[in-house]
């Protein structure tokens, strides 16, 4: 990301009533005017220019997120998955924002992409610690076995669940993911529904056209999946249409996040905010990074705050 912080000497601390008002929102990516006096930068927050294809935005970001995006992992593990997670929120809604406005694209700024970074980093100094040692004097990382525990990671069926979603994310078909001792789990994930439905007079007339001598399917119906009698007989119209609809790898692996988190709460747990993406990033290091690192389940910052409208 290309910061640039104004160095300036500032007396006077008293932020305009708006940006005050921001501020109360626990805002994190607060725009402000090109002339924006630096007098009313408030205490905690840094003036940042970032820019986009030649533009800049002028921003009243917090220090400590700057720190925590500068140099990921340290400082305060909790703090910095909060912080960094209301950020990407922030941004995305600005970017939102703009692109209704003006219907310009700023999905290839690296303010999130900057921000899913350090996240993901924080999620790993939750879950690992610095252990022992190997033979060439190297740390070697170890589970917190607390942080493991609070998640139930080691519960039999939980552990069950997240073999299935790394099955899934590795590309493991119903019939191949024996292996994983997975099967009761994955008793209600159908990826292809296949359905044929009788074609109306009406949707006929609409996709094809009489070639003088029988009906042809219209070009830009032809991938569609529709068949026809194509009799000569005008009054004769019949045909079908199949319609496949294939379900999302990561729609089937959110319902067995559901499911972890059923779980959980029926044993009586409280289910943090970045607990979802803890367990990703778990199951990314034990199961998925050593068979194929560019199959990781892909993890954003928390959307578990509450936005202020």
């Amino acid at each position: 990301m290309n910061f640039q912080q104004e160095q300036k000497i500032v007396i006077r601390r008293t932020p305009s009533p708006e940006i005050s008002d921001r501020i109360r929102q626990g805002k994190k990516f607060i725009v402000v005017e090109d002339s924006f006096d630096l007098g009313n930068i408030p205490n905690g927050y840094s003036l940042v220019d970032v820019k986009y294809k030649g533009s800049s935005f002028k921003t009243l970001i917090p220090q400590s997120l700057i720190f925590y995006m500068a140099n990921p992992g340290e400082g305060s593990i909790d703090d910095a998955l909060d912080e960094i997670s209301d950020f990407y929120d922030d941004v995305e809604d600005f970017e939102e924002d703009i692109m209704r406005e003006n219907g310009t694209s700023v999905q290839e700024t690296d303010w999130a992409v900057m921000a899913r970074g350090s996240y993901r980093t924080y999620l790993i100094n939750k879950l690992v610690k610095s252990g022992r040692k190997n033979n060439e004097g190297e740390p070697v990382p170890e589970f917190k076995i607390d942080e493991l525990n609070r998640l139930r990671l080691y519960d039999p069926e939980v552990k069950k669940i997240t073999k299935a979603i790394a099955a899934l994310a590795l590309g493991k078909s119903i019939e191949d993911v024996g292996e994983y001792s997975v099967d009761g789990v994955l008793r209600h994930v159908t990826f292809t529904e296949v359905k044929t439905e009788q074609l109306s007079r009406e949707e006929f007339d609409r996709i094809t056209c009489w070639a003088g001598s029988h009906y042809e399917i219209k070009p830009e119906f032809k991938d569609e999946g529709y068949k026809i009698e194509k009799r000569h007989d005008r009054d004769f119209k019949t045909g079908t249409r199949i319609i496949t609809r294939t379900r999302t790898v990561e729609a089937e692996i959110r319902k067995f996040e559901d499911e972890i988190e059923q779980i959980r709460k029926e044993k009586g747990d409280e289910i943090g905010r970045h607990d979802r993406a803890l367990v990703r990033q778990y199951v990314n290091l034990v199961h998925i990074a050593n068979v194929d690192s560019g199959n990781q389940l892909d993890i954003m910052p928390s959307e578990g705050r509450v936005k202020n409208e």
